[in-house]
């Protein structure tokens, strides 16, 4: 019976190692796939995420200038209302001055009303900006505005 036994114990190691070398190399194939598969999983994450970062980015910028000519607008308008004896060529000269950096990628165009000197007093000054300047390259999912406009109403002192 022992010489039996042994027979038999040596023929099933045997099969166990062949089928634990099968389920080895089985077993490193699926790791092989679960790899390429967080791959994948990582690429639409990381384009995830640099969608909404490129897309905030921009929106900050946008509002970074829409608070420029916001400013802007009310500098002039502030000035006018100080300096009634101004032609609207001085007051638009003023503003185009004091323009910030921010908005030295586009173009600014600068109207007031009314042009006429001198203005008496608590005559209405209404001076208008507009920014119409680039976005960026990298398409977004929101579709920002090119053009910003902004208008300041101050009396004339």
């Amino acid at each position: 019976m022992s010489r039996r036994f042994r027979a038999i114990t040596a023929c099933y190691l045997q099969q166990w190692r062949k089928c634990g070398h099968m389920l080895k190399s089985a077993r490193l194939q699926l790791a092989g796939a679960h790899r390429g598969q967080s791959f994948v999983e990582m690429i639409f994450t990381v384009l995830g995420v640099s969608v909404v970062i490129i897309t905030a980015i921009e929106g900050s910028i946008v509002l970074n200038r829409g608070m420029a000519v916001k400013q802007l607008a009310y500098q002039g308008a502030r000035y006018a209302a100080a300096n009634p004896g101004f032609n609207s060529s001085t007051i638009l000269a003023f503003v185009s001055q004091a323009e910030p950096s921010v908005l030295t990628q586009g173009t600014i165009q600068v109207s007031m009303s009314p042009s006429t000197t001198p203005r008496a007093t608590g005559t209405v000054v209404s001076v208008s900006v507009t920014f119409t300047g680039p976005t960026m390259a990298v398409p977004s999912v929101i579709k920002f505005p090119t053009t910003i406009s902004a208008t300041n109403v101050a009396m004339s002192q």
